[in-house]
């Protein structure tokens, strides 16, 4: 019995060295050039009493994004792009799954150095109320940009939720889970340092979600799986 276990056991070990070895395969979820179950917009601070200006132009797969932030500093001034997903099957996915996700990928021209701001918001069930926006977890990561063209990756690790957001919602701050399975808007905001009434002028020509396929893993967990349920077996059995 005690021989069985053991070659079982060293099969278990020879199959995680099959799995490192084996090479992974990535896959890459495009949000820009848009897709047909994610929408565009974008938005300004007008509606709401104040004065910045936001336009945003798409030909030739490129996006071209301006806004000017109002000078008024007795208000709050915003504007920015907002992608909202739905999911590939929209009766049973309402949010995209990027729990595999482990990098964003720009590719962004920009009019003179400047930063830009990229949002995650997920789904939280523990916090969020699908009817209120606010309360949907947001996780940011400020961009500098270099005047002209900028090929950007950002590990996802490195997107982080901001103090505001606990304050707006009330939200202990021990939920930390990110809850990347449950994807529904990307947004981009101009920097923090962005000065008022100073034009902010990128073209967008490429952002991805970028990371690494489960099959393996999948087959791997499977095998060990039957592996003990063979052990499992082989012990009832000298019981």
């Amino acid at each position: 019995m005690a021989k069985r276990v053991g070659v079982l056991c060293v099969a278990i070990i020879l199959l995680f060295i099959a799995f490192v070895l084996i090479p992974k395969r990535e896959f890459s979820i495009p949000v820009f050039p848009l897709r047909i179950h994610e929408t565009l917009m974008v938005y300004d601070d007008i509606s709401d009493g104040g004065s910045s200006v936001s336009k945003m132009e798409i030909s030739d797969s490129v996006l071209d994004f301006r806004c000017t932030l109002g000078m008024d500093t007795s208000k709050g001034a915003w504007c920015g792009l907002i992608w909202t997903f739905s999911g590939e099957d929209t009766v049973k996915n309402r949010y995209e799954n990027w729990s595999l996700v482990d990098s964003i990928v720009f590719k962004i021209y920009s009019e003179k150095k400047n930063e830009i701001i990229a949002k995650v918001w997920t789904y939280d069930p523990d916090v969020t109320n699908e009817d209120s926006l606010h309360t949907f977890r947001q996780m940011l990561k400020e961009i500098p940009l270099e005047a002209g063209e900028n090929e950007i990756t950002i590990p996802f690790e490195d997107f982080y939720v901001p103090e505001f957001w606990f304050q707006q919602t009330g939200a202990d701050k021990e939920l930390c889970q990110r809850h990347k399975e449950h994807v529904a808007r990307f947004e981009i905001t101009p920097g923090w340092d962005v000065k008022r009434g100073e034009p902010l002028h990128i073209q967008i020509l490429q952002i991805s979600a970028k990371g690494t396929g489960s099959l393996e893993l999948a087959i791997f967990l499977g095998a060990c799986l039957v592996i003990i349920v063979v052990i499992f077996g082989f012990l009832k059995k000298k019981k």
